[in-house]
């Protein structure tokens, strides 16, 4: 596992993500970043808030940058190696910049509940993110804790796995935990029932893993409540998703099944990225 990334814009949801991946560095003995993006805030569609500058704002985070640091390592010790990026610009900008200049094994960033318009028409830095960087994102829901991953649900569409870096680090946590692997699938294709061609690749990366294919009864246009209720029913404690990006309208429709799924998930989302 390379530097782990956890994006904080000092909000409750970003918080608990931050010490979800600080646990996560630990456990994988490899660096934290810590990355915060400053702008001037929105005050509505049509004003800025100029009565600071940007000078004011980026001086103000920085404060509130260190004394999160100084928390962290005071809570942590040394067993957390931990260090900050402060950047004038927009949230997804700066990570994707971060992420081109170095070595990332994962990008951990919080979600917190909002009312259904915002989820839909807004989403979150980490669904925009999802799928855009070579490198996987992790979505925590604002009550999630990190723990030993027992049992791993991978959704998968019969079509196309990938076999990108961004699986090194599924691979990383199944034998860090001794994870059971649970592949998932919803029939809402052509493919014949039962037919899992699409996975050896898998089974062969992931060999000496315990692992088990199941494959769900298609409910039309309930494709994520049949995996997240999956998720519930079976207990596991992450889902892995694939991301990709293909034309416009085909991309419509992924990005609203991730948005969705990462907003009503109750456990960690691991974000796949097909590059």
């Amino acid at each position: 596992m390379n530097t782990i990334i956890a994006a904080t814009d000092f909000t409750k949801a970003s918080g608990n993500a931050l010490r979800f991946a600080a646990e996560m560095a630990i456990d994988f003995k490899t660096d934290l970043l810590v990355v915060h993006a400053t702008h001037i805030p929105v005050v509505s569609d049509v004003y800025f808030d100029l009565r600071m500058t940007m000078d004011d704002w980026k001086e103000e985070d920085q404060k509130q940058m260190d004394k999160l640091l100084s928390t962290m390592r005071n809570k942590y010790g040394d067993e957390l190696r931990v260090q900050s990026k402060l950047k004038i610009g927009f949230g997804p900008d700066v990570i994707r910049q971060t992420i081109a200049n170095g070595k990332v094994g994962a990008v951990v960033m919080g979600i917190a509940q909002t009312e259904k318009f915002n989820q839909v028409v807004f989403g979150s830095t980490g669904t925009d993110l999802a799928g855009t960087v070579n490198c996987p994102v992790i979505i925590v829901p604002d009550r999630a804790r990190y723990k030993q991953w027992k049992n791993i649900a991978f959704a998968f569409d019969q079509q196309h796995i990938p076999m990108g870096k961004s699986l090194n680090t599924v691979q990383e946590l199944l034998e860090l935990h001794e994870s059971k692997i649970h592949f998932v699938n919803v029939m809402d294709t052509p493919f014949i029932e039962g037919d899992d061609s699409s996975l050896k690749p898998l089974y062969k990366k992931f060999s000496g893993v315990e692992m088990k294919t199941h494959f769900l009864p298609y409910r039309q246009n309930m494709v994520e409540e049949a995996i997240l209720e999956w998720v519930r029913r079976h207990k596991a404690s992450l889902l892995v998703m694939v991301a990709r990006q293909h034309n416009v309208l085909w991309r419509m429709f992924n990005e609203r099944m991730t948005k969705k799924i990462a907003f009503a998930s109750k456990v960690p989302l691991i974000v796949l990225s097909d590059k």
